[in-house]
C-alpha cells in the first residue's frame, strides 16, 4: 500500500445554528465521505460537522486524533505514521481553514518534510472573507494573529502600524472585541487611516463596516461578543 494524502478540510466559521449544508461544495463532501481518519482540533465539533454534511456518515468506525495548541511533536508524528501506512487523513480546525492561525500548519510542514501530498480544499476563511469585503488594500496585506493581551503592549503594537503600509489583519477573542476596538480608534494615527470590523462572517449576526478612524471615534460603537476580524489600512 502506498502513502496516503493529507486533506485540509475547511469547516463553517459561523455558529452551528446557522449551519447550511448547501454552502459546502459537493466535491468536499465526496472526499470527506471517503475518509475514516481525521486529525482535528476539537472532536465534538468535527463529529457534528461530519453528521451535518452526511447524516449517514459512519462515525463509530472513524478514528480521530487530536491536534491542538497543546499537542507535542509525538502527536503530529502519530498522524504522520497513519499517512505513511496508507491512510488518507483529513485535517479540521474548530472553525475555518486548517493551517491558517491553526495547529494544522505544523502537520502540513511535517508532511512536506516527508514528501506527503497535501490537498487544500475550498471553504470559508474569515481572514480572506473579511479582507474581500473590507474595500481595503488587497494587494499588500499582513496577518498578525492576535494583538497582545496586556493593554499597554497592545497599544504599543497598534502605534507601530503607522510605520507600515498595506492592510493589517487581526483576530481577537470575542470578549475583548470592545477593548481592542477602542484601543485602535483612540491610538492609531493619523486619524485618516481606516478600520474594517467584520463580525460573525457568514452567520446570522454578520456585520461588516469600514470607516475612517476619525469617524469611528464619533459613532459610539459597541461591539457584541461575536468572532471578529479587524483590518487596519
Amino acid at each position: 500500500m502506498g502513502r496516503g494524502k493529507l486533506y485540509l478540510i475547511p469547516v463553517p466559521i459561523h455558529s452551528e445554528a446557522d449551519f447550511n449544508p448547501g454552502l459546502i461544495p459537493n466535491y468536499l463532501i465526496d472526499i470527506v465521505n471517503k475518509l475514516n481518519v481525521f486529525a482535528v482540533e476539537n472532536i465534538r465539533t468535527s463529529r457534528r460537522f461530519l453528521r451535518k454534511i452526511n447524516p449517514e456518515y459512519d462515525i463509530d468506525n472513524t478514528q480521530f486524533e487530536i491536534i491542538n495548541k497543546k499537542s507535542k511533536e509525538a502527536d503530529y508524528y502519530k498522524v504522520l505514521e497513519l499517512i505513511l501506512e496508507g491512510n488518507d487523513v483529513g485535517v479540521m480546525s474548530e472553525s475555518g481553514c486548517p493551517g491558517i492561525a491553526d495547529p494544522g500548519q505544523r502537520l502540513c510542514a511535517i508532511c512536506h518534510e516527508n514528501k506527503i501530498i497535501t490537498k487544500p480544499l475550498i471553504g470559508p476563511s474569515s481572514i480572506l472573507l473579511g479582507l474581500m469585503a473590507s474595500g481595503l488594500n488587497g494587494q499588500k496585506f499582513q496577518f498578525h494573529g492576535y494583538l497582545p493581551i496586556e493593554k499597554n503592549e497592545r497599544i504599543t503594537a497598534i502605534k507601530k502600524l503607522k510605520e507600515n503600509t498595506g492592510s493589517h489583519i487581526f483576530i481577537e477573542t470575542p470578549y475583548r472585541n470592545q477593548k481592542v476596538f477602542l484601543d485602535i480608534v483612540n491610538n492609531l494615527h493619523p486619524e485618516s487611516r481606516k478600520l474594517c470590523v467584520a463580525m460573525d462572517i457568514t452567520g446570522s449576526n454578520e456585520k461588516i463596516f469600514t470607516k475612517k478612524i476619525f469617524n469611528l471615534k464619533k459613532d459610539n460603537i459597541v461591539l457584541k461578543k461575536h468572532p471578529t476580524i479587524f483590518i487596519i489600512s
